[in-house]
């Protein structure tokens, strides 16, 4: 940014595009941590037969000394 005869007001319209800019970046970061809030509510608790469900099993054998 250069500096002329006009800097206060090119410093002014600069504040507020950061200000705007950063507006916007706090709106999409709360609506990311909801998102990511609501995908581990639905995917972390146990189902109603008290089994935790998260868990990862093979689909096919599994060497019986190797995990």
């Amino acid at each position: 940014m250069k500096i002329g005869i006009n800097w206060n007001l090119k410093l002014r319209e600069r504040i507020k595009f950061l200000e705007e800019k950063n507006s916007r970046l706090r709106t999409r970061n709360q609506y990311l941590e909801k998102k990511i809030k609501k995908y581990e509510n639905n995917n972390t608790r146990t189902a109603g037969d008290r089994k935790d469900n998260n868990v990862v099993e093979f689909s096919g054998r599994v060497h019986p000394t190797g995990n």
